[in-house]
């Protein structure tokens, strides 16, 4: 997977200045005796009244005066405006934009994609059976939110063109200042989910992320945005909305400017996912994040109405599929049908490839989904070429308007006491204000597949069985002996060598994790403490873990395996910071964290008496991990672990 990361590149603007180690800037004062001898014998001050001066001198002296004042300005003036402010949420800065030289804007560029935008949507009207047909199809299959207290210039579709605006924005001040390599603007879509999203039953090209990408890439990518588009599908089949949405960017990548959740086939007509979801989504960089539900039940839909009224969520989308269909269209014959109505029933993978459920939206069901969110997203397109046309301060107007969230949250509308992990599920009220709240830093270690950053092998320290295999082979039981072993489960296997028999069909999604039995002795874990802060244990002897650790959580791979499986509640052992956890300080996270009725994940207090380690200058949290039940194995179901997540404090 691609990682997407900025990189400081050399500065361009002709200065440079050596520093010394204490980062004050070199200068040579001082010089040779021969040179200041050669300065003592120069003529003295053309003004003074020794000095025999013509009226040439006096010009060309005064000049070179004039010379210096206008180089000094202009050097100070650069300095002012490389040390600008501090970047906001959003990566944006303050005022120290408007010191960017803005590239004029031509006519003919504004022109041009307009003419391109017409051509998609008429090409859109002729796919789903005409203009007024396809409108409205468009209505019934994609849901906007508008807050009724928001400016009226400010709907969501103007929200969703300044993003496309702020990302032109990050472009030229990253280019400005030299922070940046990128060749162009660049705006992040990730799509987060399940087999939907993934496209079971299809080629993984065929699923809507990518559909839609096809149809708006060109569009955006013409002058005078010029912004590339990036689509990521980093979807995974058969999983709940936790502990992925703990996970976000690690799977979605750090830099995603939209996120979407499609949880519904397994989280009922509930909102209690999709609301830790979107709490979570909310901590990410570029807060908040456009946000796209693949769900059009009601109470999702009232959830994230709720959030657009409070003011948290700016732009969402609800996105529907074969239900947005006009019924009467598909009961034409097949040759009257309109063309993206064709072929309907047919899947685009072969026929068998796994995943062909009724369930599972064929291949012009994707393609009509990506139709109308690349429609959508087209309409902000339009609503940013007038920005840019009508006002010639957009830049300025843009940057006031952003919305960035500075880690505020809203009260949750949902509780979730029930579930025994409240606050790194929705967070904690202020202390000062109850209608304020705030989260607590998360950090994500995943053995699943696909993933940005953030892999569980970094955080292992030993008590791991090295094995070269292929992930789609059988484990010996001998491996197990004296490790636990980087496996997937019986099912996953099962179905991943059937899509290889389709040649894999593009996937790229598997879910694999640690699998122990008893013989496998102790795992040990370093979990490091990753907000900013001077390392207690060098400067203080601060050992004390519970003063920047709030809570661990270990979940295991969702698979039914019968009733003599291993339960993680019950079936292991945990030492947090060299302190054994008592089995009171070990409780199952009921109801988000659940798959087939089955919770998967389970949540460590941090005993009183556990201490931090160093490592060179960062310091963390020791964890080992044994099967503790004697009985546990293989056969039955052995113990898994396949994310790891642990909870900050502000030490």
């Amino acid at each position: 997977m691609e990682m997407h990361r900025r990189s400081k590149a050399p500065s361009n603007n002709g200065i440079d200045n050596s520093t010394n180690s204490s980062g004050s800037t070199k200068r040579n004062v001082g010089g040779s005796s021969s040179l200041r001898s050669k300065h003592n014998s120069r003529p003295g001050n053309p003004y003074s009244a020794a000095s025999q001066t013509t009226t040439t001198d006096i010009i060309l002296f005064r000049s070179m005066q004039i010379l210096l004042v206008i180089t000094v300005c202009w050097f100070l003036s650069l300095i002012i405006s490389v040390d600008s402010p501090t970047p906001n949420g959003d990566g944006l800065r303050g005022s120290g934009s408007a010191s960017i030289i803005t590239p004029l804007l031509d006519p003919t560029n504004i022109a041009n994609a307009r003419d391109q935008i017409t051509k998609v949507r008429d090409e859109f009207y002729t796919r789903y059976g005409g203009k007024s047909e396809a409108l409205d199809m468009l209505k019934r299959g994609l849901r906007t939110f508008e807050n009724e207290k928001a400016e009226k210039d400010m709907g969501s579709v103007r929200s969703t063109a300044d993003r496309y605006l702020r990302s032109i924005l990050r472009f030229e001040e990253n280019q400005s200042s030299s922070l940046s390599a990128f060749q162009h603007a660049e705006f992040v879509m990730a799509f987060g989910g399940y087999s939907v999203t993934v496209g079971r039953g299809n080629h993984f090209e065929q699923s809507y992320p990518f559909i839609m990408e096809k149809i708006l890439a060109p569009i955006l990518a013409l002058p005078p945005l010029g912004v590339k588009l990036v689509v990521r599908n980093s979807a995974i089949g058969g999983i709940p909305s936790f502990p992925y949405g703990w996970c976000l960017p690690n799977f979605l990548g750090e830099d995603a400017d939209a996120v979407s959740w499609d949880y519904g086939m397994n989280e009922g007509n509930g909102a209690a996912g999709l609301e830790s979801y979107v709490r979570q989504a909310l901590m990410m960089p570029k807060s908040p994040p456009m946000f796209i539900l693949l769900d059009m039940k009601r109470p999702r839909l009232d959830l994230l109405q709720k959030y657009v009224n409070m003011g948290f969520l700016p732009d969402p989308v609800a996105l529907g599929g074969r239900d947005a269909v006009n019924k009467k269209l598909l009961q034409l014959p097949e040759t009257d049908k309109p063309p993206g109505l064709q072929k309907w029933d047919e899947w685009g993978a072969p026929k068998g490839s796994p995943g062909q459920s009724p369930w599972h939206p064929k291949k012009m069901e994707h393609e009509l989904m990506g139709w109308m969110m690349a429609m959508h997203m087209i309409d902000a397109v339009e609503v940013a070429l007038n920005v840019m046309e009508k006002d010639p301060n957009w830049r300025e107007k843009v940057l006031q308007q952003n919305p960035s969230l500075g880690g505020e949250l809203p009260a949750p509308v949902i509780d979730v006491a029930a579930s025994g992990a409240a606050s790194i599920l929705h967070g904690a009220p202020s202390t000062d204000d109850s209608s304020k709240w705030h989260m607590n830093h998360v950090s994500c270690r995943t053995s699943f597949l696909p993933n940005m950053f953030g892999n569980f092998d970094s955080i292992i320290e030993s008590g791991v069985t090295k094995d070269e295999e292929d992930m789609l082979q059988s484990r010996d039981d001998s491996l197990f002996n004296g490790g636990w072993v980087m496996d997937v489960g019986k099912v996953e296997r099962e179905t991943k060598v059937k899509v290889q028999k389709y040649g894999g069909l593009g996937y790229i999604d598997m879910k694999t994790a640690l699998y122990g039995i008893p013989s496998s002795g102790t795992l040990k874990l370093w979990l490091p403490y990753e907000l900013s802060a001077t390392n207690p244990v060098q400067s203080s002897g601060d050992l004390l873990a519970g003063i920047y650790f709030n809570s661990v959580v270990f979940c295991e791979v969702n698979e039914k395996r019968g009733n003599k499986e291993c339960n993680m509640l019950s079936d292991l052992a945990f030492e947090v910071g060299g302190a054994a956890v008592a089995k009171a300080g070990v409780t199952q996270i009921k109801g988000v964290a659940s798959y087939l009725k089955k919770d998967i994940c389970i949540r460590l207090d941090i005993p009183k008496d556990a201490k931090l380690s160093t490592k060179g200058n960062d310091f963390g949290l020791p964890v080992d991990i044994k099967v503790s039940r004697s009985d546990v194995s293989r056969e039955n179901g052995a113990c898994s672990i396949s994310h790891v997540i642990w909870e900050h404090n502000v030490g």
